[in-house]
């Protein structure tokens, strides 16, 4: 068993007091912490399992531009995920590079959060995850609107959406959570 090494130590009722400025708006950095989590899931969700479902359930006719999930998305890249950003990006148009580089730093601080939230709490910078999850809201809003448009778009009981607009319950759950940490923030 190793030693355990202490960054800080106290008298019983002492630590609060002493660290109360590094943990000042912890409740908006757990909240964004959860958030991050959250979209990422969210993201993942939208990407991988409906691109993996259309080709598994389709029959394509001769002449049509789609092939097998194969050739598709993964010869676009090794990893799954990545594919079918770049997929999206590049056979569907339903987002651009820079929302993928968008997808990736949030995949990013999601990692950070995931494995290493405790370590990083007192240095957790507030306005850089927020940042985050405002790019993240743009980028939600287009894979959502995406995946609306493909799932509803050709029954006839929905012709009188304003399809530009449509979005799934997904996105109405993260801007939700969102506004509730904006409120939290006091912006």
């Amino acid at each position: 068993m190793g030693k355990i090494v202490y960054s800080y130590i106290a008298k019983p009722g002492e630590t609060i007091k002493a660290k109360e400025e590094l943990y000042k708006n912890i409740d908006i950095k757990i909240q964004l912490a959860g958030l991050i989590l959250i979209s990422f899931e969210i993201v993942k969700n939208l990407v991988i399992e409906p691109i993996k479902a259309f080709y598994q359930y389709v029959t394509f006719r001769p002449g049509l531009p789609f092939k097998t999930y194969e050739l598709d998305v993964l010869s676009r890249d090794k990893h799954e995920f990545k594919a079918c950003l770049l997929y999206l990006c590049d056979f569907m148009e339903a987002i651009n590079k820079d929302d993928i580089n968008v997808i990736m730093d949030l995949m990013e601080k999601r990692n950070l959060v995931a494995h290493e939230l405790s370590s990083i709490l007192e240095t957790f910078e507030i306005n850089d995850y927020y940042q985050v999850a405002l790019k993240v809201k743009e980028v939600l809003f287009k894979i959502s609107n995406y995946r609306i448009n493909m799932e509803l778009r050709a029954d006839p009981k929905f012709k009188h959406l304003s399809w530009n607009e449509v979005v799934g319950d997904e996105y109405i759950l993260f801007e939700k959570i969102l506004e509730t940490i904006k409120n939290g923030m006091k912006i």
